[in-house]
């Protein structure tokens, strides 16, 4: 029995199949990965042979749980109504009797997590390929009216290319959803502070969040941090403390990650004037 919103985003009906090999038109191999509620298989399509990426959800855990189904429901309608170079695709969803499945692009690449952590930290010539690209897609996000409210390296993938792509929607939500205003989610490292002293979540908590990542990425450790888990109080006034960047970046960098690291989100910088900052449209000599 699927939640009221499924059959809003459910459209077609599928006849169940045995899973443990195949589903709708894909055939499921290895397994990809594996979430606290999910497992990520591939599969490959029986008539045109792509290899995809299949998340595949127990419908047990999703329906006895309203956090996790809300979550299921948000990643499927904001996932299926993007296309952009540097988000995940979802091409199609099934499901069967026990199951839920969501049918992705396959991207092969490196967890940018796990990346930092093999590099230790980046330089900014790479550091601006990175950030143009996620900003390019949040930037998108934004202007279909989107938050994603969960930016965080562990949710995005580095291609052997250098291509990036943000991967993770389960937290995402429409600008407009009472859901933005109520919830308080997200990863604490990366949450802005109008959020954590629980005001509402706007464009600029994204921004903030990016702000994080790129300091992240360059200097090789989180700008703010708790002192103990779940003391939000004093991830906060850590925050209001402010953080030092080190004088080995430039001075267009540290320019740029003041603007947004800015605890007031009525003055921190916007999309727009990050894409054409100085930092991010001109190459490092």
């Amino acid at each position: 029995m699927a939640c009221s919103m499924f059959e809003d985003v459910f459209q077609d009906q599928f006849i169940p199949l045995d899973i443990r090999k195949q589903v709708g038109n894909y055939k499921i191999g290895k397994t990809l990965g594996k979430g606290s509620f999910s497992t990520v298989r591939e599969g490959k399509h029986l008539l045109n042979e792509q290899t995809v990426a299949i998340k595949i959800i127990p419908k047990s855990s999703i329906l006895q749980q309203e956090k996790i189904k809300k979550r299921f429901c948000s990643e499927i309608k904001v996932q299926k109504g993007l296309d952009h170079p540097n988000i995940v695709r979802c091409l199609e969803w099934m499901e069967t009797g026990r199951n839920f499945y969501l049918v992705l692009e396959l991207v092969e690449g490196e967890n940018m997590k796990d990346y930092l952590k093999r590099k230790k930290q980046i330089e900014e010539t790479e550091g601006k390929s990175i950030m143009r690209q996620i900003c390019s897609a949040v930037d998108y996000m934004h202007n279909k009216g989107i938050l994603h409210r969960d930016l965080k390296l562990d949710n995005m993938v580095l291609e052997k290319d250098g291509k990036v792509k943000i991967a993770d929607f389960g937290l995402s939500t429409s600008l407009e959803g009472i859901e933005n205003k109520l919830h308080f989610c997200g990863s604490p490292s990366f949450i802005a502070p109008e959020v954590l002293s629980k005001r509402n979540y706007t464009t600029a908590s994204d921004i903030w969040s990016l702000g994080v990542n790129l300091f992240y990425l360059l200097i090789g450790t989180l700008p703010f941090k708790m002192e103990s888990k779940n003391n939000f109080v004093s991830l906060y006034f850590s925050i209001l403390q402010g953080c030092e960047i080190p004088a080995t970046i430039s001075e267009e960098c540290r320019d740029l990650l003041t603007k947004m690291l800015t605890v007031d989100e009525d003055r921190r910088i916007a999309m727009n004037d990050i894409l054409e900052h100085k930092w991010l449209t001109t190459e490092v000599v």
